[in-house]
């Protein structure tokens, strides 16, 4: 019996079959991770999406910690972290840096803290803005919850955290309260300040300017990183280089 007279029928029904197939398979790209990165990482997301139709990115966020957690379990392929992780199973991606502003309700009368001051007022120690060079008002202190890479970068480079604050979910809810509340004082990454410039107080006579924070001569600063396992898919680490290649997205949300 001649074997090559039974491959031509088998042949003949794989060839179209192999043509309706797609040129690569569907993939999900789950992203997690700091708030700080949310906004650029869901722009490029999208733009990448549209370019490449077969691949879809969730980008779910709520703080550094959590992201950093899920990828080691493995429920994202992405974490979005404003902290540096020394972990051997992670690739590390670093996108450019990001600033963090210190925010005063307009009646409180002072323009610049130093680090002195603010170890003083987050200990407790400082009640009053009269004693920092202000009005007569109580301070109020509005900050991010424990987790978070804003408040884990705030306490590892300018103040613990020694007395009970109010805490927001997210930067945007941070600067409305303080906007809100007199005697308030906050911080929030620069790219969600959003009109509320004239808030911002500066720290050790430093704005948080794109150039000063750029070459850290604003020191209320931290490198921002996306980490993904280091046996990441193909598609997983394009799309990481596609968003650190997007500098006039970066830039324009915050990450200079």
């Amino acid at each position: 019996m001649r074997t090559p007279r039974l491959l031509g029928p088998i042949t003949a029904l794989i060839l179209p079959l192999a043509l309706l197939l797609p040129a690569g398979a569907a993939q999900t790209i789950n992203v997690g991770g700091t708030t700080n990165l949310a906004p650029v990482v869901t722009k490029a997301a999208a733009e990448y999406q549209s370019a490449h139709p077969g691949v879809t990115i969730t980008v779910k966020w709520n703080s550094s910690g959590a992201g950093i957690a899920a990828l080691k379990d493995h429920s994202v392929d992405i974490a979005m972290s404003d902290v540096a992780v020394p972990d051997t199973d992670f690739a590390d991606t670093v996108l450019g840096v990001v600033g963090f502003a210190f925010v005063a309700n307009s009646d409180v009368g002072v323009k610049n803290l130093t680090r002195e001051q603010l170890v003083d007022i987050f200990a407790g120690k400082i009640t009053n803005w009269k004693a920092v060079g202000g009005n007569d008002r109580k301070i109020v202190l509005i900050g991010r919850q424990i987790g978070t890479g804003t408040r884990f970068v705030f306490e590892d480079k300018v103040a613990k955290t020694l007395i009970p604050i109010t805490i927001e979910d997210n930067a945007t809810a941070v600067v409305d309260a303080v906007a809100k509340t007199s005697g308030a004082l906050g911080y929030l990454a620069t790219g969600f300040l959003a009109g509320h410039e004239n808030m911002v107080v500066t720290y050790e006579g430093v704005a948080p300017t794109p150039a000063n924070i750029r070459n850290h001569a604003y020191a209320f600063s931290t490198d921002e990183h996306l980490y993904t396992l280091k046996n990441a898919s193909a598609e997983t680490s394009a799309f990481v280089q596609y968003v650190k290649g997007d500098s006039a997205l970066l830039k324009a949300n915050g990450v200079f």
